[in-house]
């Protein structure tokens, strides 16, 4: 008897074992709602946006999807109102949530729209993890000096006429003095440089010790540095800020520097950093900047080099006698070209072209000739170029010798540079009167265009 009821208590317990095991194997599947884009860009031409709310299961009744918009773009003037609720009917397993897009006439940098679920039937348990899509709205207006060249003018010492031109890639379209075009002001005097940041083009007037910042793409004018400048030069960007090498008075050796621009609000940091004579041109490597001393109205041979996170001078490197230009390269090498002392100083030296290995300041240099005083090194595809006596030459970033033939000869360029296998030189002419900017196709190494710009061309640079 006592064995019957142990065998019928097991048997109990094993019934009620198996039970909870198959409850264990037939759990009840939640539905989920997420959400995605049908693409990841609209053409502002495009009719639509397109999300999708996905269900991985179909439910018995509509359901009420909720959902939040936000992003860069603005309603009403980027997109159309919308309700902010959409049904999902009963046995579907998706539903589509279009978004009208506004094609405007404003010049715009493109924005985002974001799709956030909020609920699902009133619940949040039933809403994804992929609860959020976003979309960028493409602007179709194209800016007028988008896509061409920009030319810096020096214009007349002292007269006030510096400018800029926009060109087209092809030189068949000039537009000049486009900077008073636009803000109907006159620009100012000797336009120096130009450095890029971002949108934004920071054109350096020496004459003037002024900066205006301006549109890149358009050249309304963004705001004007006028304090805190001597005689500036160039311009670079690192860590954030803008670095501008003043010369201060051109005959003094001892106050020379580097403004810090605010880039937040384009103002001048009360800071400088005092550095030798004569800085000219200057490049960012990430947070280190490479400062050419030219020397000034005097001749200098160092490159300064700064920590921007500092604002300190770390270490000075010797290279050729007047270092005029700068490239560097895409495995961090920083060349320097030097012109050596000219004639007229009565200690000529030879030019000289320097390596600096910028991971340990290291430097290899190849000597010119002792009356060769190269200039406007160019740096395209692994390939240099410069400047000597009216000729270009060209030779390879590893070649260890300077090239014996010259490339073009006949021309007067008082500014080079190279962009995708073409040659582009401007020429003052007599420094009084118009210019011209000549583009040469190095593949054949014959002029494919020329065109007039403004007074004094220096600076060519591309949108």
């Amino acid at each position: 008897m006592k064995l019957n009821k142990i065998i019928l208590v097991a048997f109990i317990l094993g019934l009620v074992f198996t039970s909870c095991s198959d409850d264990d194997d037939n759990s009840i599947s939640v539905s989920e709602v997420s959400i995605q884009a049908g693409q990841d860009n609209y053409d502002e031409a495009a009719a639509n946006a397109i999300f999708t709310m996905v269900s991985t299961q179909t439910f018995t009744s509509d359901i009420v999807i909720t959902y939040s918009v936000s992003g860069t773009a603005e309603v009403g003037s980027d997109y159309g109102v919308v309700s902010g609720s959409l049904i999902m009917l009963a046995g579907e397993s998706s539903v589509d949530l279009p978004i009208a897009i506004i094609d405007d006439a404003e010049l715009e940098a493109d924005e985002t729209i974001i799709i956030t679920i909020e609920t699902v039937d009133g619940s949040l348990d039933l809403i994804s993890n992929t609860n959020s899509a976003t979309i960028s709205i493409i602007d179709n207006e194209t800016a007028p000096f988008e896509n061409g060249i920009l030319i810096s003018h020096e214009g007349n010492f002292g007269q006030g006429n510096a400018s800029v031109s926009f060109v087209s890639y092809d030189l068949q379209t000039v537009e000049n003095n486009i900077y008073s075009a636009v803000n109907s002001n006159p620009l100012g005097d000797t336009a120096q440089s130009i450095g890029f940041n971002g949108n934004l083009a920071y054109i350096v007037l020496n004459v003037s010790n002024a900066i205006e910042v301006v549109n890149r793409y358009t050249f309304e004018s963004v705001a004007t540095i006028n304090t805190g400048l001597n005689n500036p030069r160039f311009i670079a960007f690192a860590n954030g800020k803008g670095y501008v090498t003043n010369w201060g008075d051109g005959s003094v050796a001892t106050d020379d520097y580097l403004a810090i621009i605010n880039l937040a609000n384009n103002t001048l940091d009360s800071q400088t950093i005092p550095v030798e004579e004569g800085p000219e041109e200057i490049i960012a490597n990430g947070n280190t900047l490479y400062v050419a001393h030219q020397g000034g109205f005097s001749q200098n041979n160092i490159v300064s080099v700064v920590d921007a996170t500092s604002n300190n001078v770390t270490a000075t490197i010797l290279v050729g006698d007047v270092p005029n230009s700068m490239q560097l390269d895409s495995s961090g090498n920083l060349w320097v070209l030097a012109a050596g002392k000219p004639a007229f100083t009565g200690d000529e030296t030879a030019g000289k072209l320097s390596k600096i290995n910028t991971s340990d300041n290291s430097v290899t240099s190849i000597d010119f000739a002792s009356t060769e005083h190269p200039n406007h090194l160019a740096l395209d595809n692994g390939t240099l170029y410069y400047y000597i006596a009216g000729s270009v030459f060209k030779m390879s970033s590893s070649a260890t010798s300077l090239p014996p033939n010259a490339e073009l000869t006949g021309l007067n360029f008082y500014g080079m540079t190279v962009n995708n296998s073409v040659l582009y030189g401007v020429d003052a002419a007599d420094f009084t009167s118009n210019g011209t900017l000549s583009a040469y196709n190095l593949s054949s190494n014959i002029l494919e265009a020329s065109a007039t710009v403004n007074i004094i061309p220096g600076g060519i640079y591309f949108n």
